[in-house]
């Protein structure tokens, strides 16, 4: 009478398992995935140049709710470095007088991204000139 084999004996004399196509097409994508990621990566080195942060920032929005007025600005960030701790300020200006300052602080902007944020003023923007002015920032 034979002796059953362990689980592990049977495997060792089954045939070796042929590849499907899918596993194929699975690997080949994951290898162009990989390739090109590589490839985007040494290209950024390469090119890469240090220089300060261009920032702009511009209004996008203004509402009104029981604080005043909330002014909406996006800040862009057109320069080869990212930015920390980026300060805005608003100035609202009526004729030659300053009528409202405020600042705001963007804890991080990216290279070639931008960031959301806003103020709150007491006066009203529409009634002067509103001006914004990034006037700080930091290297990470």
């Amino acid at each position: 009478m034979a002796q059953p084999r362990s689980q592990d004996e049977s495997r060792s004399d089954a045939p070796p398992r042929a590849v499907g196509r899918l596993e194929w097409a699975v690997g080949a994508v994951g290898a162009l995935v990989t390739l090109a990621v590589f490839g985007l990566l040494g290209r950024e080195a390469l090119s890469y140049h240090p220089a300060a942060p261009d920032l702009v920032a511009r209004v996008t929005a203004i509402d009104r709710n029981e604080s005043g007025y909330v002014v909406i600005f996006e800040t862009e960030n057109r320069g080869p470095s990212a930015a920390a701790e980026v300060v805005i300020r608003a100035t609202l200006r009526k004729g030659d007088q300053i009528a409202e300052q405020a600042e705001a602080t963007l804890d991080y902007v990216p290279r070639h991204s931008s960031r959301k944020a806003g103020f709150v003023l007491r006066e009203d923007p529409g009634a002067g000139a509103l001006e914004l002015a990034p006037i700080s920032y930091r290297e990470p």
